[in-house]
């Protein structure tokens, strides 16, 4: 193969394009910015998702039968499994929790605005955020909610008027009710939005019970604690005897890799974003191709002439793949800076978190490596196509 003089080789041929490799590498770099998009985009979707999720106070998660995921309204079972689930060995507690979305009054134009009401038992906190176990006491009140000081849309002016003027009545947006209900935000807690729902507000479940109507005994999520030293497998396998197909019983890392799944694989935004990262792959294996071709094209007199001194095919893939990786490289680290950068302006208009992770970039040169094989497969056909002894009859 001779690998040093093709390495010496193919730097040449790189360098000869000169200013010619720009608007290539341009090219290439538009393509992996999009990678990096789609991906991104689609890490911040999965992780907004997963906010609530990782405030649970449990170890183990209890849904109904046709559960599918957070984002939505659980379906929900009966509060006796709970009582059941207690007497399990090994079961510290199981406790209540209560997810309703619903739509309020802007408090600007009385548009509706979609949002999460998240519901339990104050003496009971469900959730590990420090502000809300602080206030628990205002959830004690009346009509009191506390709300995600990092939701977003029309909940932002909201919370511009509470932190100006203190405690703010809101209305819930009910066409067929002659009274429309109402609640005040009594505080706030950091939760952050997730891709579907703007905001979120937590309050009492006696509350929930005046707003909604939903009874009591109606549970979206059973939170399961277990006692210290309790095998997180052998608490799910016999909670699941015991309690049959009345319940889904997941360990909390199981529930949110469900939670990942259904987000990226079952629903059409994460199929779209799929989608994309596969058109970035092709858009940046057309312009590598395009300047692989264009060297192939200038040099096939040099290669007839190392074609006729012994160099074989695999001296050229080698040759054709170095060329290959110095344009991938050459693109992917302006690509980069230009990722952050749509980053933050992307996290500060929506609220959600876009990460520029090692493990993205590592994820997104891997595509980007194999962008470049996909133009080497490419260009070797049209090199052995084209035969250069011929350019010597």
């Amino acid at each position: 193969m001779n690998l040093p003089f093709s390495t010496r080789l193919a730097l040449r041929q790189i360098r000869y394009k000169g200013w010619g490799l720009i608007g290539a590498c341009a090219g290439i770099a538009v393509a992996v910015v999009l990678i990096f998009a789609q991906l991104g985009f689609q890490g911040a979707l999965v992780n907004s998702v997963l906010n609530l999720c990782r405030a649970l106070k449990a170890d183990i998660v209890l849904t109904g039968p046709q559960f599918e995921t957070i984002a939505y309204s659980p379906p929900w079972f009966a509060r006796d499994i709970l009582y059941a689930a207690r007497e399990v060995e090994g079961v510290r507690d199981a406790l209540p929790a209560y997810i309703y979305i619903a739509q309020t009054r802007d408090v600007s134009d009385s548009r509706p605005l979609v949002a999460r009401f998240i519901a339990f038992d104050p003496a009971y906190p469900i959730l590990n955020i420090p502000e809300i176990e602080r206030q628990t006491p205002e959830l004690r009140l009346p009509d009191a909610v506390l709300m995600d000081s990092r939701s977003r849309q029309g909940f932002e002016q909201l919370l511009a008027l509470y932190q100006r003027d203190g405690m703010q009545r809101v209305y819930l947006q009910t066409p067929n009710a002659d009274l429309a209900p109402a609640f005040d935000v009594r505080g706030t807690f950091a939760l952050g939005p997730d891709f579907t729902l703007p905001g979120t507000f937590v309050t009492s479940d006696l509350n929930y019970y005046r707003f909604f109507g939903v009874p009591l005994d109606r549970v979206a999520l059973g939170l399961v604690t277990l006692a210290p030293g309790v095998d997180k497998a052998g608490a799910v396998a016999a909670l699941q005897a015991r309690l049959g197909e009345a319940v889904q019983v997941r360990t909390l890392e199981a529930f949110m890799q469900a939670e990942r799944d259904y987000f990226t694989h079952s629903t059409p935004i994460g199929i779209i974003f799929m989608f994309g990262v596969g058109v970035g792959v092709l858009i940046g294996a057309v312009f590598v191709l395009q300047v692989l071709h264009g060297i192939i094209e200038a040099n096939l007199s040099e290669y007839a002439v190392l074609r006729a001194m012994g160099y074989g095919d695999n001296f050229f893939l080698a040759l054709v793949v170095q060329v290959a990786t110095v344009l991938a490289v050459m693109a992917f680290l302006p690509s980069v800076l230009l990722t952050m950068l749509l980053y933050q302006w992307a996290s500060t208009a929506t609220g959600l978190t876009l990460a520029l992770n090692p493990g993205l970039i590592l994820t997104v040169f891997l595509a980007t490596l194999i962008m470049s094989i996909i133009a080497v497969v490419l260009a070797l056909r049209k090199l052995r196509r084209s035969n250069p002894l011929d350019l010597f009859t």
